[in-house]
């Protein structure tokens, strides 16, 4: 290998040494040394590779002095957690969660208004629990639900920025939904640095102490942006008011679930979430306008900056906003200095400050995504769309005299993007000598001026976009399940429709403050532009076009994940190191090793879409888990051939009363059970597919959820013993199934479904064809699943009337495992039922903390009488039946 050819640290040096700080915070979770023992060994290192700066070996030393550095702050960051932090105190039980608390902090940012209240996030600095006041410290989040009581209302109104406050209380730090794949809330809350979470039953409740003194030109941004906020819902459509709400000022509240569901769907949620791409855009706009008045690049990034940090701060300062931020002022900080080094180096810079900055943030998918997403754009697309760009645009000159050591097809193909021959013939007077070039654009080059600059555009949002999608494959499945085909698309569409409609909102909103005649023609536009910017997405949407959702490897598996990036990182080499200009000398990567990686790549994309390997393979046993869905039931059956039976999908009841007669009811965007909890756990075992979902009867906390699933993943066909065409959840899962294209079958007592040598017998209710007839409690569907010596029963939410009539008619109710009715209700499990079963093991469907009591005492205590082994999903979570027809085995999630 030549010099010239020779990888030179020289040439990425704050990206390597970014490389292994990232890789010592990753050495902390598996190695136990010492802060002490950490920071000893960082400072030897660097003091050797000072000591031997002149050798070669330097270089080796520099990177494991980073690599200890990063050890060392990563280790001093969990050290550095203060013992009466909320979080510590909830988590160690020294105060629990749920008891009640009074807090006292200072409010932390605006509150952050939504549709049925406000949010406000309280800096904590002592609290009161169970007649005893400490000093505390820590970040809480506060929901107030709005009053029609005008006097309470003003209270609320009255708390700012700045606002010292005590709250009466009850905290709640406690993990819900105990399931494998679903993310604890404790992790959930510690990512947003927040330590509790509370709902104040009454304004009543909150004491306003004072009003603490606060940096004035911050706290009257945000009293311009709660104005904005309330002139957007004012006068915009919901929706589109929603979109702006979240999109430009940073406030997710005001969304609706559809139109959420349908960005999420696309691919473009990002969007509506302010992080690099709002920060750069704004940012980019704000040097744009200071270019336009000056050249002074110094005055530039003074002018910017103040407005970026500002803008920054007001929309919540939230941890990715201020990342954005950052990465924005280190690059426009180097275009100030021009320092012209390559981009790879400053996006090396802002990882190091990142990481020294919240080094446990490595672990944030937060901020995996957006440094995947920016390494992607500078090592692969901008290195590509450059040299593109200097293929089409040749010219003689001393750095480049020959043509461009390409194909012809690719030059072709960039002289038709980026050839303009007018600027040839411009330049060409210019010069003291003379060429005749010949250039072969595609098409002739019979495309116009305007419609190459709107080719241009759009080939290199869509190879960006795409590029972007491609290196992101693998975190895309981790988080969030979801590969949208068509985003690299729909964000051009989106992208476009909520510049124009953004512009006409803001313009339209302050020249409101003029007259509301002025602004109603700007907020007609927004409107408009917001139903064309949501249709592509709700047609692709209702075709099924566009959207794949995967599941993840688990254990071992995710070692693919790893794979993934090394034919990834060979072609980022290979993009940065390109240069089709370059003649006489070997390329640094030859054509056969950018195209093994390639191939390699394509290969690793196959395996994880088609997830060959994801589920595990049949063990010849019956498995039964019974989800902790919270109030509610679902139950997977994953047959001894592999075949799957989901009983069941749980769901979320809306106990609140609808107001009148309003038909456009606000939905909030928020992830249901079904999604958050039910799928998450069918992914997390391998799945794409389930054979059979049943739904035992109607009630939301357990047909709710089905409807995800159906969405979710491809199911064979749905099972139901009634059709009650006047219920409304049944008629949603109609509709759903209907849909999806799923087949459907009634089952009903005397039925039996076998799954090879296992049995599944339908012993209530009845079939009925007829639409009035009830799917309520005391109409669930009773299974009874039998393989060799063993057998589950499954029995909905029966009441009394139903387990008479089973007694009654003689069905075989004996059991070693038995599912609860009614979720331990007293309105089930009569003495007789109970004995009739006879189940070493009993399990109660519920939440930890059930809204309506469940488990009654006396039903548990039923149960223990009789023999059995009690067992909750709300304390044991997620509960795992096993058996192979003699041998049975049952673990919780919780042990």
């Amino acid at each position: 290998m030549s010099p010239s050819t020779t990888p030179n640290f020289s040439r990425y040096p704050l990206l390597i040494l970014a490389v292994c700080f990232a890789a010592g915070i990753l050495l902390n979770n598996f190695v136990g040394v010492g802060l002490l023992l950490a920071g000893v060994a960082c400072a030897s290192l660097i003091a050797l590779s000072l000591i031997l700066r002149k050798t070669s070996v330097a270089v080796v030393f520099i990177c494991a002095a980073f690599l200890s550095a990063g050890y060392f702050v990563s280790q001093a960051a969990l050290n550095s957690v203060r013992p009466d932090r909320i979080r510590v105190l909830y988590d160690s039980g020294v105060v629990e969660s749920g008891s009640p608390v009074d807090v006292e902090g200072v409010v932390q940012g605006a509150p952050e208004p939504s549709v049925d209240g406000s949010f406000l996030n309280l800096r904590v600095d002592a609290l009161r629990a169970a007649g005893a006041e400490r000093v505390s410290s820590g970040n809480v989040r506060i929901f107030v639900p709005s009053s029609e009581d005008a006097e309470l209302s003003a209270h609320i109104s009255q708390l700012k920025y700045g606002s010292r406050i005590r709250v009466s209380c009850e905290l709640e730090r406690e993990d819900e939904f105990l399931n494998p794949g679903v993310m604890p809330k404790r992790e959930m809350l510690d990512r947003q640095d927040i330590d509790a979470t509370c709902t104040v039953k009454s304004a009543l409740l909150i004491e306003h102490i004072a009003d603490e003194s606060v940096f004035l030109p911050i706290a009257w941004s945000y009293n311009q942006r709660a104005k904005l906020i309330s002139v957007f819902h004012a006068a915009l459509d919901q929706k589109t008011a929603g979109v702006m709400i979240a999109s430009l000022l940073g406030d997710k509240y005001f969304l609706d679930k559809e139109t959420a569901d349908l960005f999420r769907e696309g691919g473009t949620f990002h969007i509506l979430v302010i992080s690099g791409l709002h920060i750069t855009f704004i940012g980019g706009l704000l040097l744009l306008f200071a270019r336009y008045w000056t050249r002074n690049r110094w005055v530039q990034f003074a002018v910017t900056m103040p407005f970026l940090w500002a803008y920054a701060l007001t929309v919540g300062a939230d941890v990715p906003v201020v990342r954005a931020a950052v990465m924005f002022t280190v690059v426009l900080f180097g275009y100030a200095i021009h320092r012209r080094g390559h981009l790879s180096n400053s996006f090396g810079f802002c990882a190091l400050v990142l990481l020294v900055w919240r080094p446990q943030d490595i672990w944030n998918p937060s901020f995996q995504l957006t440094f995947v997403s920016v390494g992607s754009i500078l090592c692969i697309a901008y290195p590509l769309i450059g040299n593109l760009q200097k293929i089409g645009e040749w010219t003689p000159t001393p750095a480049a005299p020959f043509p461009p050591n390409v194909s012809s097809r690719l030059s072709s193909f960039c002289e038709w993007i980026y050839w303009r021959p007018g600027a040839w013939r411009i330049e060409a007077k210019r010069n003291i000598w003379s060429a005749k070039l010949i250039k072969s654009p595609m098409f002739g080059g019979r495309v116009g001026e305007f419609a190459q600059k709107i080719i241009r555009y759009v080939f290199e949002a869509v190879a960006i976009s795409l590029i972007v999608q491609i290196v992101m494959l693998p975190l895309s499945i981790v988080y969030f399940h979801r590969v949208s085909l068509g985003s690299f698309l729909l964000n051009l569409w989106i992208g476009l429709f909520i510049a124009v409609e953004s512009f006409a909102a803001v313009i339209g909103a302050l020249l409101s403050g003029v007259s509301t005649w002025l602004g109603a023609p700007l907020f007609a536009i927004a409107d408009g532009c917001n139903w064309l910017l949501l249709s592509l997405p709700r047609l692709i949407s209702g075709l099924g076009w566009g959207i794949c959702r995967l599941p993840a490897y688990a254990g071992n598996g995710r070692i693919l994940y790893f794979v993934y990036f090394i034919p990834v990182i060979a072609v980022a080499f290979a993009m940065m190191r390109w240069d089709p200009f370059k003649l006489g000398e070997r390329s640094p990567i030859s054509r056969r090793e950018i195209f093994g990686s390639l191939a390699t790549l394509v290969t690793m994309i196959v395996i994880l879409i088609a997830h060959p390997f994801s589920a595990a393979p049949a063990d010849g046993k019956l498995h039964i888990d019974f989800l902790d869905v919270g109030q509610g039931d679902s139950a997977l059956v994953t047959f001894p051939g592999g075949r799957t039976l989901l009983i069941d999908g749980g769901g979320r009841v809306d106990y609140r009363q609808a107001k009148g007669d309003e038909a456009d009811v606000f939905e909030p965007d928020s992830r249901g059970i079904g999604e958050a909890v039910v799928s998450e756990v069918l992914w997390y075992k391998g799945l794409a597919r389930v054979d059979y979902i049943l739904a035992t009867h109607a009630d939301a906390d357990h047909i709710q959820g089905l409807n995800d699933v159906a969405k979710n993943f491809s199911v064979g066909k749905a099972l139901f013993s009634r059709s009650p065409a006047s219920d409304p959840e049944f008629a949603e899962f109609a509709d759903t199934v209907r849909r999806q294209r799923i087949a459907s079958e009634k089952i009903g007592a005397g039925d039996t479904l076998n799954f090879g040598e296992v049995s599944v017998d339908v012993l209530y209710p009845d079939r009925s064809d007829d639409p009035a007839a009830p799917s309520d409690n005391d109409h669930s569907v009773v299974l009874r699943i039998s393989f060799g010596d063993r057998s589950i029963l499954m029995t909905g939410d029966i009441e009394r009337t139903a387990e008479s009539s089973l007694l009654k008619y003689g069905a075989n109710l004996n059991s070693d495992v038995v599912k609860v009715p009614h979720h331990g209700s007293r309105t089930s499990s009569t003495d007789d039922f109970v004995a009739a079963t006879g189940p070493q093991y009993a399990v109660i469907s519920v939440g930890r903390h059930s809204p309506f009591g469940h488990p009654h005492p006396e039903v548990v205590e039923r149960w223990r009488a009789s023999g059995s082994n009690v067992m909750t999903t709300g304390e044991r979570g997620m509960i795992s039946v096993s058996t192979d027809g003699h041998d049975l085995t049952i673990e919780p999630f919780m042990r």
